[in-house]
């Protein structure tokens, strides 16, 4: 028993004293841990130190000249390399672009202040700075320089847009408002930008543009051959004396077709690729136009012409006489005011009553028909015999209101 009581004695003596001794040497190796951690961060820190001396960087002083100008050029630097981030730049091109051209004038400023520096403006960290900033703005540059490029083909292609699907005019005078000026625009700018031709916004103006140029341009041929067609049957249409129509009017049919040619002419020269349905439209014209010019080349116009207008003279002829009456003959003899009277007829035994919109009496008057000769020629002319309404059933005196010559007439046919 004893025995065994002085063995658990002794073991116990023995775990106290192992115990004893881990826990120093424990707290050891934490320790020297500890200082292998310090020691990497020291060494990193000091590769940050080293560079800074080698290359000359100023030591941290807000209130030194140089640490100033260094930091601030250092900064603006950063900021706009920060500016030129897709995640910033994208937002807002052309206000990032002015931010940042301020920033680099800022930054040039102040590398211009540690280059005039004798001693500074040869330590290695200025021809960095140098080095940066050039590289930022050329940076800069290319970024906008492509927005602007982009821009420039937006503004193309909204031309071309506007043209076609307003109807407005195009402004720029290097832009031809013609389908083989459109094709030609639209294939350089998908060879010069071909990131940009394939964004949304182009493709919808391509694909518009391309509709007007493929298929709204031809709806003016049906319209055109519509227009055509109809000069064409009035001009073989018969009148009243069963003659075509243009054996009378040969010259305003010509007329007729100036503005459908103009019409063919321009859609040819700059809207319609295909041009064989709008040449079978010029062709109908030109057929019917060979034929006029012909006509009237002939003679055989004006000398249809005036035959027809030889007939109507001919049969202008003042009317049977229905009273006679001295007085008022004289009155309308008196009453012309150019040429010689040569004959006056009283066409009318009753006097009509002209009344006002509301049915009062106005006046009373029998007509005249009146033969004038002036300058060679002999003419009909019209004129009244008058009484003023003054009331009460009473009418005014006579007095003769002329009208003037109205139609030519063969002088020969004045006393018929």
């Amino acid at each position: 028993m004893k025995k065994i009581l002085s063995l658990s004695i002794a073991l116990i003596c023995i775990v106290a004293f192992c115990n004893a001794q881990i826990k120093p040497n424990l707290k050891n190796l934490k320790e020297k841990a500890a200082d292998k951690t310090n020691i990497g961060s020291d060494k990193s820190g000091k590769k940050e130190e080293v560079k800074d001396k080698a290359t000359g960087v100023p030591e941290y002083d807000p209130e030194s000249p140089t640490y100033r100008a260094y930091s601030i050029c250092r900064d603006e630097i950063s900021s706009t390399r920060n500016l030129l981030k897709p995640e910033n730049w994208d937002k807002n091109i052309e206000g990032r672009n002015d931010d940042a051209v301020r920033y680099l004038a800022k930054a040039k400023e102040n590398l211009a202040k540690l280059q005039a520096d004798v001693i500074e403006s040869k330590k290695p960290y200025v021809k960095d700075l140098e080095k940066n900033l050039n590289e930022v703005d050329a940076e800069r540059k290319a970024k906008f320089d492509s927005y602007t490029a982009d821009q420039e083909w937006d503004k193309k292609i909204e031309a071309y847009y506007k043209f076609a699907i307003m109807g407005w005019e195009i402004q720029d005078k290097t832009l031809e408002p013609s389908y083989t000026g459109y094709f030609n625009m639209r294939k350089e700018f998908e060879a010069a930008r071909p990131e940009k031709f394939k964004s949304d916004y182009v493709q919808k103006r391509v694909t518009d543009v391309d509709n007007f140029f493929k298929v709204e341009v031809y709806k003016v041929v049906p319209e055109l051959d519509k227009e055509v067609d109809k000069i064409i049957t009035n001009i073989h249409s018969k009148n009243s004396s069963g003659d075509e129509e243009y054996l009378l009017n040969a010259k305003s049919y010509l007329k007729d077709f100036e503005d459908p040619i103009k019409s063919i002419t321009y859609n040819k020269k700059y809207l319609l690729e295909d041009k064989s349905g709008i040449d079978a439209v010029q062709a109908k014209i030109d057929k019917e136009k060979a034929m006029l010019d012909e006509y009237i080349s002939s003679g055989k116009y004006d000398a249809h012409v005036a035959k027809f207008r030889q007939a109507l003279i001919d049969a202008v002829k003042l009317s049977p006489k229905k009273m006679t009456n001295a007085k008022y003959e004289q009155m309308a003899t008196a009453g012309v005011d150019k040429g010689k009277v040569t004959r006056v007829v009283i066409t009318s035994d009753v006097w009509f009553v002209k009344k006002t919109d509301w049915g009062f009496p106005e006046y009373k008057y029998l007509p005249v028909d009146i033969a004038v000769s002036f300058e060679g020629k002999c003419y009909l002319a019209y004129g009244q015999i008058r009484k003023t309404y003054e009331g009460g059933g009473v009418y005014g005196g006579e007095f003769f209101n002329y009208w003037g010559m109205q139609e030519e007439m063969n002088c020969a046919n004045v006393n018929k």
